[in-house]
């Protein structure tokens, strides 16, 4: 019994890693409505994030058309949808998309903000940051979206895990290694016993 205990517990130590290292995807939908105060205008464009599984690296990339000029500037502001809050991250700007990885070097803490990365990083989670897209004509910005963790997508609509995507997942397969292992281990100690 002792084998099977820790051949379970192995098992239990490999796949927990896998279970709790994700990578966490976050998307906004960018329009001028969202900017505070809201401006005029057809600009209109989607940002995505995705802070890595190991919580080193954010990537991010912001399409958007019909501005009012060329972007002179983007970021990931602090605050909520109708605060116009500060600059913790600032994006490479460009033509549409403009894409790339940020990592906490890039961090700017902010008074009565975030102080550190790790607690930016929460702020994202807890749908305390925007992204911004900034014009020559609108300096405080032209189009915003607040970021939102997008939808587990292994989930059907009724909350329901689907089975097939839970079954390609690593955490799944190493489970079913582990019943395995512990399944044969069992019955070789079942047979020895007799």
């Amino acid at each position: 019994m002792r084998l099977s205990a820790m051949i379970l517990a192995i098992a239990a130590l490999v796949a927990a890693p896998t279970l709790v290292l994700a990578a966490e995807p976050f998307t906004a939908p960018l329009t001028t409505a969202a900017e505070v105060p809201p401006v005029t205008g057809d600009g209109s464009g989607t940002a995505s994030v995705t802070i890595s599984d190991d919580e080193t690296e954010i990537a991010y990339e912001v399409t958007f058309e019909n501005l009012t000029g060329p972007a002179v500037a983007a970021h990931i502001h602090y605050g909520d949808t109708d605060v116009a809050g500060g600059v913790i991250f600032p994006l490479a700007h460009s033509d549409s998309p403009m894409s790339g990885t940020l990592t906490e070097a890039d961090f700017t803490p902010l008074d009565g903000g975030p102080q550190t990365y790790a607690e930016a990083l929460a702020a994202i989670r807890d749908g305390m940051t925007y992204i911004n897209v900034h014009t020559e004509a609108n300096q405080g910005g032209e189009i915003r979206g607040q970021l939102r963790e997008l939808p587990d997508t292994a989930a059907s609509p009724d909350g329901v895990i689907d089975g097939t995507a839970f079954l390609s997942t690593p955490a799944m397969l190493l489970a079913l290694f582990g019943a395995a292992v512990l399944i044969l281990a069992l019955r070789r100690i079942s047979f020895v016993r007799r």
